[in-house]
């Protein structure tokens, strides 16, 4: 190891440590600067390339040496390590998805071929959301781990928040990797951490309030926890801007980068909102938003382009799309030995700025207006492409609705399913179907049915909330 590298744990906490040093990191487990925690985020594109050519010739090696199901993939599709020259070089490896991985755990439970050491070697394990998929098993050594809170100091970091500030968890602990390794890199950076765990929402409520105001805060939920919270606070009597809390930092879903959403909580919190995004299969957030960009409409997210490769590929045919072009992710995590991550469809879809300029002074490149859906969200509606983010909008801008909704697909069919607010008569539902349904069509040219139910009806969650449910 590089005496010029000072790492979060010692030798002997983390156990094998694997992969090249990267001396821009410096000293990963405290601040660079007042801008950034890691010099990385400032060097050029060109060395953030390097880096990604580095890290990447070494993660193949690792990979194949060390892991059955990749070793066997690559030597049915006749290709190797040495094969890489630069980085368009990796498209010559296949693909992997969700359902990879789903069908050789099933095949080879409880872990599958993909670990690259023993169960006994790793530091926690965790289980995908299964919103979209029969839930996984993933795994993280004890490298992954401090990996992982490297991206996530830096992120919060670029979020405005410093050693010192009180993070509040709005989660139940559940076994999905986001929440609990925010968790772990707000305590490494020097913060206080506040766990809402298994209390009921009012009584968390509660205990913010009663420490509100006490030191900077922040809170740390999923975009439609962090609302449902607002909805709560309401009913207790109380503005959620009486919790004081500074920054909203939004994970699981798209919540800064959508404008109504971010509109709605940047009034009811009376706080500046950011994306923190990433994916259990890949570990670490691989977007997330700066102080600048929280500043624009839409937010755009930085891309943590030195430890993700993130390709952008045609959805329906998964070649790659021109250059600015929107595309869907495939995405190979290079921080990441335990389990690796070799082009993994993640499916976000997005377009990036390599070169933004952003006021912010990182180099990281832009996915410019953030994630504009999951491609798996994505619905086909009389030959029309509808992203539910799109409905998000035109559900939350209207007067009269709730802020929730779901998309419920039968056969050939999608209906809107919303709420009204609370004091709406029942008599006005059908006028408030109507206004929402000429809204979606103006924006996405195709007419859905809409069905305006009471306030309360559809569930609220903590975790990621599955918006395309089925009839």
């Amino acid at each position: 190891m590089s005496a010029q590298v000072k790492y979060l744990w010692t030798e002997g906490a983390v156990g094998e440590r694997v992969g090249p040093d990267i001396l821009e990191e410096g000293d990963r487990s405290r601040p660079f600067s007042d801008k950034f925690w890691s010099g990385v985020e400032a060097v050029s594109l060109e060395r953030l390339k390097e880096i990604q050519l580095h890290r990447l010739k070494f993660l193949l090696s690792f990979t194949y040496e060390r892991s059955q199901f990749y070793r066997e993939l690559w030597d049915s599709k006749k290709v190797k390590p040495s094969d890489v020259k630069s980085l368009k070089d990796l498209a010559k490896f296949p693909i992997v998805t969700k359902y990879d991985f789903e069908k050789d755990q099933a095949a080879r439970p409880p872990f599958g071929t993909a670990p690259t050491s023993p169960p006994s070697q790793h530091l926690k394990y965790w289980q995908t959301s299964g919103t979209t998929a029969k839930p996984r098993i993933w795994m993280d050594t004890r490298q992954d781990w401090e990996n992982g809170i490297l991206l996530y100091s830096r992120s919060l970091y670029g979020h405005g928040i410093r050693p010192g500030w009180r993070g509040f968890f709005a989660f139940g602990f559940p076994p999905f990797i986001g929440f609990w390794l925010c968790f772990a890199a707000t305590e490494a950076m020097g913060c206080q951490v506040v766990p809402k765990g298994t209390l009921p929402t009012a009584a968390w409520l509660q205990l913010m309030r009663n420490i509100a105001g006490t030191a900077p805060s922040f809170l740390c939920s999923t975009p439609t926890f962090a609302i449902r919270q607002m909805e709560a606070a309401k009913e207790a009597g109380f503005s959620p801007a009486d919790l004081r809390m500074d920054i909203l930092t939004l994970a699981a879903e798209p919540g800064a980068c959508v404008p109504a959403t971010n509109r709605l909580l940047t009034q009811g919190w009376n706080a500046k909102i950011h994306d923190i995004l990433g994916a259990t299969e890949t570990s670490g957030p691989i977007l997330f938003s700066c102080e600048k960009q929280a500043e624009m409409t839409p937010v755009s997210d930085h891309i943590n382009i030195d430890y993700f490769i993130v390709e952008l590929l045609n959805p329906d045919t998964l070649e790659p799309v021109p250059e600015g072009s929107p595309g869907t992710t495939c995405v190979t995590s290079l921080g990441r030995y335990g389990m690796p991550a070799v082009r993994f469809l993640v499916g976000d879809y997005l377009r990036v700025d390599e070169r933004p300029n952003c006021g912010c002074g990182r180099k990281l490149p832009l996915a410019v207006g953030g994630v504009a859906a999951r491609t798996d969200d994505v619905l086909f509606v009389k030959g029309i492409k509808l992203y539910p983010s799109l409905v998000e909008t035109s559900v939350r801008s209207l007067a009269g609705l709730g802020v929730e909704y779901r998309l419920q697909k039968k056969d050939n069919q999608v209906t809107v399913l919303v709420e009204a607010d609370p004091g709406v008569p029942e008599k006005e539902y059908p006028e408030l179907a109507q206004k929402l349904q000429q809204d979606i069509k103006l924006k996405a040219h195709v007419t859905l049915p809409v069905e305006v139910s009471p306030p309360a009806t559809l569930p609220r969650l903590e975790t990621k909330t599955p918006r395309v449910v089925k009839g």
